[in-house]
């Protein structure tokens, strides 16, 4: 539709500044923080809240890039997103507590090995992670936007767009055409840009493969209920984390918002996320798929022995797609509208909080220049891209490793590697922001955030392009998975980069825990040890954030006193007493 064959009720000028697709996390978050910069926003969105959605676990990174968002641009209820105990007391008490990343390697037909198993705990010292009920923690976050001033329009499906030099033109499927300056497709998978300009990439890019099948359940087990006590020794609880069984050719995903005192909730979010070059689609429902799967597993079908979908199961196609372009003149792609890779080690919130972070402040300026050359938002679609490739890249290698247990048991200790180095990287930056308030001083984060904010020091970025590669090897089949492990481990070892405390070179050390022994010994090793890039990368990123800990701003402390507080037999039936009635 061009600007010359408008209806006569479509206005020439923009009634708005910014209108975005989509009213999930991503595009109310966005629509909070533009508002609250002083554009006018106006979200769409085809469907109504509440409403079902994935994407449920958080990682200190999230959390922490949340936060960042949060003070950036003005928005304090997006910091309540960021701790287990603020959910619990600002947002629903329906979400679950998330102490730790649980990995189970098994193989079918054989019982679960107790050695072959990893854990990567989230450090108390630190702060508690969330399992977001997206029913709730989405509708409250419109609200939100709302609160800021954004105007939201549920059930309202766009049809069609149209780009001119003054504006947008948004035509939904019932109502006038609006329109605005800029356009953000939030909306997914379907989006409406990407279909309007043809950007889906045939065949994508992307070098990983699955499929995935999902619900939510009740009646799932804790897995420490269902084998022997003892078996494993692990640092906290399985059930008190994002637990993933892992076999050949893919994983599973176990989320429980009922795994702590005071849960309101009797859900469990399950999925299970194949390769459908070593298991394709069997001719059954999705149901019939899953139990059949889960029986050829005999220490993961009794976690599910009577437990009981609460909604219809959904069953996929091939998951990855991405886009050519993500970035235009008046428009944007941002999070899962731009492309995907797999719910695998819970990235998805995190890159979409890194595009709204890196998105809002550019939006905001061409808002005030009137400028929306595409050149302001090259960044973010480097950005995009950048992401993308770097998620398929670990991903893609992490179903590679899931062949052998040695080489998943090295390539954890990379993935851990790289998730404790880039918290440290967000850990710094916003603390230093809290200090000066400088954006400037984000410079540095936003240059290594299109490589998974991965440090931009030469012996680490060298260290995972060789594990990449020997990895892609095995995939080949040019390399034996067992030599490949091997070697990586021997790298890890030869590098003084490694923080030795955490043990990830150590094949036997199955938990990177994180006891405040360990912290003390990981500061004297940065201290006095440690080479200096990264040594003042460690020593900042963890005593710059440790002395934010305790402020009242940051963390609720009697919150968390509570929640401790609630597992103690007399004292927790107290407080569970009183929460509920209150509630």
């Amino acid at each position: 539709m061009s600007p010359d064959r408008l209806s006569p009720k479509s206005p020439r000028s923009p009634q708005y500044d910014v209108a975005i697709l989509g009213s999930g996390l991503a595009g109310t978050t966005l629509a909070a923080c533009l508002a609250n910069g002083g554009a006018k926003v106006l979200v769409l969105d085809a469907g109504t809240h509440p409403r079902f959605a994935i994407g449920e676990s958080t990682i200190p990174y999230t959390s922490m890039m949340m936060r960042l968002v949060s003070e950036r641009y003005g928005v304090p209820e997006i910091k309540w997103l960021t701790t287990f105990e603020a959910v619990q007391s600002k947002i629903s008490t329906n979400c679950g507590v998330k102490r730790n990343f649980g990995f189970l390697y098994h193989r079918e037909g054989a019982h679960q090995n107790p050695r072959e198993t990893s854990m990567f705990p989230i450090p108390k010292i630190t702060h508690t992670e969330n399992h977001f009920f997206r029913q709730d923690t989405d509708a409250w976050m419109l609200n939100v936007a709302l609160k800021y001033g954004a105007e939201v329009r549920q059930q309202t499906k766009v049809v069609d767009v149209d780009i001119d030099d003054d504006g947008v033109t948004v035509i939904p499927d019932q109502g006038d055409p609006v329109r605005v300056k800029f356009i953000v497709d939030a909306s997914g998978h379907r989006s409406p840009l990407a279909q309007k300009f043809g950007l889906r990439e045939e065949p994508s890019r992307l070098r990983h493969h699955s499929r995935s099948l999902f619900t939510h359940m009740i009646g799932v087990k804790p897995y420490e209920d269902t084998v022997p006590k003892g078996t494993h020794h692990n640092p906290s609880p399985w059930s008190e984390g994002t637990l993933h069984h892992l076999f050949e050719g893919g994983w599973m995903w176990v989320i429980p918002f009922d795994n702590h005192p005071l849960a309101t909730s009797t859900l469990c979010s399950v999925g299970l996320n194949l390769d459908p070059r070593i298991h394709p689609q069997p001719d059954c429902t999705p149901e019939e798929e899953f139990r059949r799967f889960v029986a050829k597993y005999p220490d993961i079908a009794p976690q599910f022995e009577g437990a009981v979908a609460t909604r219809d199961w959904v069953r996929t196609g091939r998951l990855q797609y991405s886009s050519k372009q993500t970035v235009g003149y008046r428009w944007c792609l941002t999070s899962h509208a731009a492309g995907f890779v797999d719910a695998l080690f819970s990235r998805g919130l995190s890159n979409t909080m890194e595009i709204i972070h890196a998105l809002g402040w550019r939006l905001l300026d061409a808002i005030k220049a009137d400028d929306f050359a595409e050149e302001r938002f090259s960044y973010v679609q480097e950005l995009e891209q950048g992401l993308l490739d770097f998620n398929d890249d670990l991903v893609a290698n992490a179903y590679t490793s899931f062949g052998s247990w040695f080489l998943w048991n090295a390539w954890f200790r990379v993935w851990s590697l790289g998730q404790i180095l880039a918290t440290f990287e967000i850990n710094r930056a916003y603390a230093t922001f809290l200090d000066n308030r400088d954006p400037a001083g984000l410079e540095r984060l936003e240059r290594q955030a299109p490589d998974g904010a991965i440090p931009d020091y030469a012996p680490v970025r060298q260290l995972l392009k060789n594990v990449s590669t020997l990895v892609q090897e095995v995939q080949k089949g040019a390399a034996d998975p067992r030599a490949a492990a091997d070697e990586i481990l021997a790298q890890l070892r030869a590098v003084d980069f490694v923080p030795p405390a955490f043990g990830l070179s150590e094949p036997d050390n199955h938990w990177t825990d994180a006891s405040t022994l360990k912290v003390l010994q990981t500061l004297r090793w940065a201290k006095k040890e440690a080479p200096d890039g990264i040594g003042d990368l460690v020593y900042d990123g963890l005593t710059l954030f440790l002395r934010k800990r305790f402020d009242q701003e940051e963390f609720k402390v009697t919150e968390e006193l509570k929640h401790m507080a609630a597992y103690w037999p007399v004292v927790g039936r107290i407080i569970k007493h009183r929460a509920t009635n209150v509630s």
